[in-house]
């Protein structure tokens, strides 16, 4: 078993002595060590899902990963010494769409070794991280580095906490060089958009920061990463989604502090702000389904390691997933956007009504019509496979 390390967390701007107390306060597992398996899975839903693959919805949802490009037995990884990502991905666009897709096949084979024992599976998942892990050098760069690497270190981080202990083909060391990778190639850049460049870029870059901080800091054993990448979420979750409690205006987050002459322009502008909202909602569902799904994915992970944040921002989390689930079922009365709201709400929502409607019992109508409608749901980036490895398995888990 890995042994507890304890690390110190670096101090960064914009996260304070007081924000990091309150932070721990709302963390009472803080200084304790780590679960592992423990990013979004862990043995007892791996397990769950493994024994009920032959009926619905677990069956076509695993039917889809099998058959996707990144399950295939013969993966060979594609790495880069550098990779260079601008605005989309493009101009520059070095390593970017191979880096991602190595990522995605690492996650997805890991689940498919833990659902089939095939070995193959496992092998592939060793063989992608260390091709990464020995050849990138040079970290991510240009404008959209950043994003790409909180994106493609919260997949590795998935991959490789599945696979860290239960496959025996590692030899000796493998394991710490890709961690080394994920500390020194993606943790640095991570954290630029705290303390640089990306302050006040659209959130859902720090809400995939915040997923990939969390990720890392539980395949490393540092607690204090983990439970910095916690005060994070604290901070973020109120200036993405809002509350009606605030009366005018959707707080700042402390690394972006917008008077309100721009909080309208950075919250795309909406025609009003109603419960639920969230700061891309007027820009696009697509990118709404980003920052969402990463709020999400770290709430469901913080789970795992015995911290509660579903609780703490339930009011929220809830109002959102009702919203954009009545715009994708056309049951908005009245426009939200000034202007059209454009693409859909894909991928996600999975994982957020399995722990609300169906471990907790909070009457959630119109996410599960939306859902009803969806499943499977494959999704993209950091949003991969949540019918199948969450989809309804709240109500065989019971309220755990």
């Amino acid at each position: 078993m890995r042994k507890f390390l304890l690390i110190s967390a670096l101090t960064l701007a914009g996260l304070s002595t007081a924000n990091s107390a309150n932070s721990q306060s709302l963390s009472p597992t803080v200084g304790l060590p780590l679960n592992h398996p423990g990013i979004l899975v862990d043995t007892a839903l791996l397990n769950l899902v493994k024994a009920r693959l032959d009926t619905q919805p677990w069956k076509d949802a695993f039917a889809q990963a099998k058959h996707s490009k990144w399950a295939a037995e013969d993966y060979k990884a594609t790495p880069f010494a550098k990779v260079e990502c601008g605005s989309g991905s493009t101009n520059p666009r070095v390593g970017c769409f191979e880096e991602m897709d190595d990522a995605a096949a690492t996650y997805t084979q890991a689940l498919l070794w833990s659902y089939t024992g095939n070995p193959q599976y496992a092998a592939n998942v060793r063989s992608i991280l260390l091709a990464w892990a020995t050849t990138l050098t040079g970290g991510h760069q240009a404008s959209n580095g950043p994003l790409q690497a909180a994106w493609t270190a919260a997949l590795f981080t998935r991959g490789l906490e599945i696979v860290d202990e239960g496959y025996t083909g590692w030899l000796p060391d493998e394991r710490a060089k890709v961690k080394k990778m994920l500390t020194e190639q993606h943790l640095p850049t991570i954290r630029q958009m705290f303390i640089s460049g990306s302050l006040c870029h659209n959130k859902n870059w720090h809400a995939t920061a915040i997923e990939a901080m969390a990720n890392i800091g539980i395949v490393t054993d540092d607690r204090a990463l983990f439970d910095e990448a916690i005060g994070r979420w604290h901070q973020l979750v109120p200036a993405y989604i809002y509350d009606e409690q605030n009366d005018n205006r959707p707080p700042n987050a402390p690394w972006c502090r917008l008077d309100d002459d721009r909080i309208k322009a950075h919250w795309h502008f909406p025609t009003h702000y109603v419960k639920g909202l969230s700061q891309e909602t007027c820009r696009d569902l697509a990118h709404t389904s980003m920052g969402l799904a990463a709020i999400i994915n770290v709430a469901e992970t913080a789970r795992l390691q015995g911290v509660d944040l579903y609780s703490k921002e339930q009011q929220r989390i809830v109002a959102a997933l009702e919203l954009h689930s009545a715009q994708m079922n056309g049951h908005i009365p009245q426009p939200l956007c000034e202007g059209p709201i454009r693409e859909n709400i894909s991928g996600t929502f999975e994982i957020a009504y399995n722990h609300y409607a169906l471990r907790k019992g909070v009457n959630l109508p119109e996410t599960q019509t939306f859902l009803a409608k969806k499943r499977p749901q494959v999704g993209a980036f950091h949003l991969r496979w949540e019918t199948l490895t969450h989809g309804l398995t709240g109500s065989l888990q019971g309220n755990r």
